[in-house]
């Protein structure tokens, strides 16, 4: 593997004492970390009402620090811009810490945007164009801080799904930018604000890039992700998390179960960026599991040190999820329901 993400996580870039610690080590250290939020069905957003409020936790305060070109692949926290592995990665400061990473093929910048407690979002950036987009915001404070600060106009809001935590800031971030809402056609009438609704295999001009969109219910009945190939990038929402998947709230097993099969079928260097920071109670899922690969207990030890840190696991990579994941391994439709069940048990 040769992504940025598999270089992350390889076990020979670990410190020795690393890999050290056993199963059961692990396992002690993740059991701190509560289980996903959507074990509770999450409120919905539909036209017309902005249903309940979500409690905010204002992103930047919680000081999210980035990964840099160190031999544990952890921040040194400092503000400077570095080359990792062919991605760029400009750091900063705690204080105001977000990650942008700009592929050297193009010049498409993704930032990932914390919100609530633990919901990323995204600001995409073709600065070639001049066109930025906000996918799934959350909240609009933070874009608008973002947006504001560097003088940007919100030319485009792209939505995955439904739910609030994806959808909270779209009418703010509409009315004050006069944004263009793209949802899913299939679940159009649940996404405020939307004008522009897309099916499988549409595809969406975002500047110089050329977005291709998927159906992938199963964690809704409208459930789409975002496919950039020019950037190496999709954006998945609640359908794929690092070591997981989404909990099935209005979706089958089988639903899921190929929305999941799109996803492994892109390129292994693709970078996943999924909506929320669950890995580490993924992990401990995971580690749960009878016969665990070494793979998956390299991966967990570099977690723990990363959230230790407050470092983002986001993005992953198809390549790395496909190594790792035990919901992408899952041969049949009847493997990948019995693992469900079991994850909405734990």
């Amino acid at each position: 593997m040769t992504s940025l993400a598999a270089r992350v996580f390889s076990p020979r870039i670990m410190p020795t004492n690393a890999r050290l610690l056993t199963v059961g080590k692990i396992r002690t250290l993740l059991a701190r970390v509560p289980v996903d939020v959507h074990k509770a069905a999450l409120p919905c957003a539909r036209m017309g009402s902005p249903g309940p409020a979500v409690p905010a936790t204002h992103a930047s305060a919680r000081g999210l620090a980035l990964r840099s070109n160190s031999p544990s692949g952890l921040s040194k926290h400092i503000a400077s811009t570095k080359r990792f592995n062919g991605t760029l990665i400009r750091t900063r400061p705690a204080a105001s810490a977000r990650r942008i990473a700009t592929g050297t093929a193009t010049a498409l910048q993704i930032e990932l945007v914390p919100c609530l407690s633990d919901n990323y979002s995204f600001l995409i950036h073709d600065p070639e164009a001049g066109i930025t987009a906000a996918v799934d915001p959350a909240e609009a404070k933070p874009f608008e801080d973002i947006l504001e600060g560097r003088g940007l106009k919100l030319d485009y809001i792209l939505n995955t799904h439904h739910h609030l935590d994806h959808v909270g800031g779209n009418e703010a971030l509409k009315q004050k930018y006069g944004a263009t809402v793209v949802g899913p056609l299939a679940d159009k009438d649940r996404i405020p604000g939307i004008d522009t609704a897309l099916a499988d295999g549409d595809t969406f001009q975002l500047g110089g890039h050329t977005l291709t969109v998927y159906d992938t219910p199963g964690h809704t009945r409208g459930h789409i992700i975002y496919w950039c190939p020019s950037a190496e990038a999709v954006f998945v929402g609640d359908t794929l998390f690092a070591l997981g998947c989404g909990r099935l709230f209005e979706g089958t097993p089988a639903q899921m179960f190929n929305s999941l099969a799109k996803i492994k079928a892109l390129p292994g260097n693709t970078k996943v960026y999924c909506a929320h920071e669950y890995t580490q109670s993924n992990a401990r899922f995971c580690l749960s599991r009878p016969n665990t690969p070494p793979a998956l207990l390299a991966r967990a030890q570099e977690i723990t040190q990363l959230r230790d840190s407050n470092i983002p696991t986001v993005p992953t990579t198809v390549q790395l999820e496909l190594d790792t994941n035990p919901f992408l391994m899952a041969a049949t439709v009847e493997e990948f329901a019995e693992l469900r069940k079991a994850k909405d048990s734990f």
